[in-house]
């Protein structure tokens, strides 16, 4: 039966929440209200709030918003965003209805993003950019397009990388708490990006394999198969 829960996108690393702006309305078309938010230290104005974060600062957003819902949401992770969801899983299971990783890292209790970067599959250049102060990871403009958009129109490419921000390395080097009890009762579903170029099907897979009972779907789309094939991905999602 399909549901009607909800939906909260959570963006990977050097997005913001305005990625998701042609899936919304999609989403919206279909009946689904869906939200999107900007993780710590991702807004439109980083030096508004200069202080390092953590992922445990973005676990705590995605909570607040979640429980903001009158019932729990079906949770759409991106890229690095997939380390969030499931830490978010881990501290409210019973806020979510299902957890949904779009092309993510999905990782194993005590795992940090910065070990599952090094998964065969998962190609280098995504996060080997340090800004001057190194307390920051940013993905270089000329490298972005074959990255992330590799499928987009130029419009929507051109303006996915004026938006680009960078991310604390506490989102990549803080490892995440995982229990059976808590993330392991929350329902989950991958959504393989059948020609990523960043996170390559080799790595998708090895995630998904680490992780018994999860569903699998697919979806004919580069990184950001939001931008790209945003009316698909409605659909798919709208059908979980």
């Amino acid at each position: 039966m399909t549901s009607d829960a909800p939906i909260l996108l959570i963006h990977g690393g050097c997005h913001r929440g305005d990625c998701w702006r042609l899936l919304v309305p999609a989403l919206e078309a279909l009946g689904r209200r869906a939200v999107a938010i900007d993780l710590p230290g991702h807004g439109r104005d980083p030096a508004a709030d200069p202080a390092p974060k953590t992922l445990d600062d973005g676990i705590a957003a995605v909570v607040e918003t979640l429980r903001r819902f009158d019932r729990p949401a079906l949770l759409v992770g991106h890229s690095l965003g997939g380390m969030t969801i499931s830490g978010a899983a881990e501290r409210a299971p019973e806020t979510i209805e299902r957890l949904v990783y779009l092309s993510a890292l999905l990782p194993r209790d005590g795992e940090t993003g910065a070990a599952l970067a090094a998964t065969p599959g998962l190609r280098a250049e995504v996060g080997s950019y340090l800004l001057d102060d190194g307390q920051r990871i940013a993905v270089k403009a000329d490298r972005a397009r074959d990255l992330f958009y590799a499928d987009c129109p130029d419009d929507v490419a051109a303006a996915a990388i004026e938006a680009l921000v960078p991310t604390d390395l506490g989102y990549l080097a803080q490892p995440v708490t995982l229990s059976a009890d808590r993330f392991g009762r929350v329902p989950k579903t991958y959504v393989h990006c059948l020609r990523d170029r960043a996170i390559e099907m080799e790595a998708q897979i090895s995630f998904r394999s680490a992780c018994p009972g999860i569903d699998a779907r697919e979806i004919d789309a580069s990184h950001s198969a939001f931008l790209s094939r945003p009316g698909e991905l409605a659909t798919l999602l709208a059908g979980l």
